[in-house]
């Protein structure tokens, strides 16, 4: 064999080797998914928690062509679900569907975690955003921010307003409000949506940020006056109400969200292809209709964008609660 045959049968074998290692190393996402995926979703079933896992869960499954099974863990604010990944393998058959809390309840818990939200999951898309309303009961007699602001200052003890619990999103941003305008409205914690809303409507509240899914309905009933709206711009539906930002309350371009994670040590060719069919999930008509007529924005994020905004959602929330010393019970 001359010494060309032999530099040329060399650098095959070497390039051979290369390809085979190549192989092994995108394996993880070559043959998955190959089995059933787990959503743990960390409401109960019915919820717009639940609706979007199971509109996500649809779609991803059909593209991979494996089911995913979506599963209610409701609890402790999102701790059961979250403990529930973490107790899985980190193999992409057992993922989280989390939303808001997941960055709230570390900014006001009493008791240590026993996982970390940034280090102990991977962002995998940021699936879509909600915003809230500040809206009071027209027997305030108040129809603008500054009117409310002015009466609130003028008689502080006779206004309250209402959260679906210590904590909560409505909680965070009613003393928010409370900091911005120098104003102290009492807080009254409700359990849950439903009793809060029955005493807005019955005036035992004077006022709610009630997120746009459960405002709306009370909204068009005229049984209450939406002064604002916490996102960055106007809703088209609510282009009447203006931004908090339009009246010069800083602070307030934020909301609820709805995210896919996955525990960490979860491959990243695996996280890459769930978070490809995550964003072209978001972008499938059918999906985005339904998104929008639960008056969420769809994102779609990729994993990247999705852990600048889950990290950067994390410091908001921390600093609102220990500015405004809000503690969860």
């Amino acid at each position: 064999m001359t010494d060309s045959s032999r530099r040329f049968c060399l650098t095959a074998l070497v390039a051979a080797a290369a390809m085979a290692a190549g192989t092994a190393f995108a394996q993880p996402a070559g043959h998955y998914p190959d089995k059933p995926i787990r959503l743990i979703v960390s409401s109960a079933a019915g919820g717009g928690a639940d609706t979007v896992a199971r509109l996500m869960a649809k779609k991803i499954g059909d593209a991979l062509k494996q089911p995913v099974v979506v599963e209610n863990r409701p609890g402790a604010s999102g701790v059961v679900a979250a403990n529930a990944v973490l107790g899985a393998p980190a193999d992409g058959y057992t993922l989280l569907l989390g939303f808001t809390t997941m960055a709230q309840v570390p900014a006001t818990t009493q008791i240590p975690l026993s996982y970390n939200p940034e280090k102990d999951f991977i962002p995998v898309s940021l699936i879509a955003k909600s915003w809230n309303v500040l809206f009071v009961n027209r027997k305030t007699n108040v129809k603008t921010v500054p009117e409310l602001v002015a009466a609130m200052k003028a008689n502080p003890r006779q206004f309250s307003y209402g959260s679906y619990g210590n904590g909560s999103t409505g909680h965070f941003m009613g003393a928010l409000f409370a900091q911005q305008t120098k104003t102290e409205p009492s807080h009254v914690p409700y359990k849950g949506a439903a009793p809060m809303m029955t005493d807005l409507l019955a005036g035992v509240v004077s006022f709610a940020f009630p997120d746009i899914g459960s405002a709306l309905p009370h909204i068009k009933s005229d049984r209450v006056q939406a002064l604002a709206v916490t996102s960055g711009k106007r809703l088209s539906s609510l282009p009447d109400v203006p931004t908090m930002a339009e009246l010069g309350i800083k602070g307030f371009d934020f909301g609820g969200w709805f995210g896919l994670f996955a525990p960490k040590g979860t491959p990243q060719a695996i996280v890459d292809v769930l978070s490809a069919q995550s964003m072209a999930a978001v972008k499938d008509r059918e999906v985005q209709a339904k998104l929008v007529s639960m008056d969420l924005d769809p994102v779609g994020s990729n994993s990247k964008d999705f852990a600048t905004f889950f990290h950067a959602d994390m410091a908001k929330w921390a600093k609102i609660a220990k500015d405004a010393n809000i503690k969860a019970e």
